[in-house]
């Protein structure tokens, strides 16, 4: 999918001096935190967050985004799954500020990982569909625009659950392209977006790749998507093996077979790595 150029300069020092201002990992008590390698952590009650990026590729082999994932480590070093913190943060209010915290690292690490025009895909929980009354991204908007990143580089993708509420669902995502982002969504079938194409604005669409390949025909069920798109991009995840032939033209992949997720410091080397797979 074709992206607007845009200037790597200003971006560039603009993240940078932001990046400079925020303590070191040595000087403790701060919610944001800047490694030695150049990283950045979020600090949440005794909780370290970090960031891994995975790649989402178009055939045959460029990088068209990545998608951000939340590493946790818990008092002790042990590792914790975002689920069980998120589940932990029971009141609206805190799992706000928990998820602007996550979106926050991520949107750092990714500036200071990143020298092309890729887009960053955020995800959003689930229950800040309902938490949040309204204008959602708009808070977020702001922390973007501190740090010189365009808020149409970010795609803010909504979780399953969300796509059995057209209603809410069409809201959400409406604010979120009134503040400048671009929008996805996953589905868990060719048949749901078929369903909601006509009620969302949705500009990727996201479809677990066992949806697709389960059966021998999934390359017309490929084509049947080609035909479904109605302006959005098909994005096929959970890809642990290279597809083979031909495929639809813009469609997008994601999954081990075409990158694994990499911690910040090994961002600026996956397209050679997914040059690599397409290649073999």
């Amino acid at each position: 999918m074709p992206q607007q150029k845009l200037s790597q300069r200003p971006l560039a020092e603009r993240a940078r001096a932001f990046l400079d201002r925020l303590p070191l990992e040595r000087e403790g008590g701060k919610q944001l935190r800047r490694l030695a390698e150049g990283g950045v952590v979020g600090d949440w009650f005794g909780c370290e967050l970090s960031s891994v990026f995975q790649p989402i590729v178009s055939p045959p082999g460029g990088i068209v985004g990545f998608e951000a994932f939340l590493r946790i480590l818990g008092s002790g070093e042990r590792a914790l799954s975002p689920w069980t913190l998120f589940s932990a943060n029971a009141d609206d209010g805190r799992l706000v500020a928990l998820d602007r915290l996550a979106r926050t690292v991520h949107a750092l690490n990714f500036l200071s990982s990143v020298e092309d025009d890729s887009l960053l895909f955020l995800n959003v929980h689930g229950r800040l569909l309902a938490a949040v009354a309204g204008d959602h991204g708009a808070a977020f908007r702001k922390v973007l625009d501190a740090l010189g990143l365009p808020p149409e580089r970010v795609v803010i993708e909504t979780p399953l659950e969300a796509s059995s509420q057209p209603e809410l669902l069409g809201f959400v995502l409406r604010n979120y392209r009134n503040n400048g982002f671009q929008v996805a969504i996953n589905v868990d079938s060719p048949a749901q977006w078929q369903w909601l194409a006509s009620r969302v604005p949705a500009q990727f669409v996201k479809i677990d790749s066992a949806r697709l390949l389960f059966a021998d025909d999934w390359r017309s069920r490929l084509d049947w998507l080609e035909g479904l798109r109605e302006g959005a991009t098909i994005i096929a995840t959970r890809l642990e093996r290279k597809l083979e032939g031909e495929l639809p033209d813009g469609l997008l992949l994601q999954g081990y077979a075409y990158g694994l997720p990499v911690q910040r410091a090994a961002i600026l080397r996956a397209e050679r790595y997914v040059l690599d797979r397409f290649a073999r």
